[in-house]
């Protein structure tokens, strides 16, 4: 089954910012973006690095069209066609971090997977050191609880503890 998601401008933005964008290759066969999302991407306010990324983006990520894109009350553009474009594509889920439209996706019965997530996730599968991408994004203006910067830190710990490490003795001869 092939897993496609559709992402909002926020998960990209910091993900590009950390240097963990790549994660979603591994964890997704495909990433859709609508035109607003990517028009987001070029703002003029964004940082050159995230511009520089969108403006040549890895094969992996599809711009796509959003057919007949209607108004949902207190979102943004670019949430509004990511949610559409992820009913529209029948995607497994959205890549979102505003707390609005997360709610929105959750009523339209998509599944949310916030920047917090998906660095968890990709920890999960040792795709990266969940620590050391927490303290990138800390040094970004990312806008979360340190609550749950601490409470997945926490949880990356302890699944740490509970996976057997193979550890070698040098003075053990077999």
């Amino acid at each position: 089954m092939t897993s496609i998601v559709v992402a909002d401008a926020g998960p990209l933005h910091y993900l590009v910012l950390i240097d963990c964008a790549g994660i979603l290759e591994t964890l997704f066969d495909q990433v859709l973006i609508p035109g607003a999302v990517r028009d987001e991407l070029l703002h003029q306010n964004t940082p050159p690095k995230v511009k520089a990324w969108i403006t040549h983006p890895p094969g992996w990520l599809k711009l796509e069209l959003v057919a007949n894109v209607q108004p949902i009350h207190g979102l943004h553009a670019g949430e509004i066609e990511a949610l559409q474009l992820a009913l529209q594509a029948k995607a497994a889920g959205v890549l979102m971090d505003d707390r609005d439209g997360r709610k929105a996706a959750r009523q339209l019965g998509l599944p949310v997977i916030s920047t917090v997530g998906l660095l968890e996730l990709a920890a999960e599968k040792q795709l990266i050191k969940l620590p050391d991408a927490i303290t990138q994004l800390r040094q970004t203006n990312f806008f979360i609880s340190p609550e749950i910067l601490d409470q997945a830190l926490e949880q990356d710990r302890l699944r740490h503890e509970q996976t057997p490490q193979i550890r070698k003795d040098p003075g053990i001869k077999p």
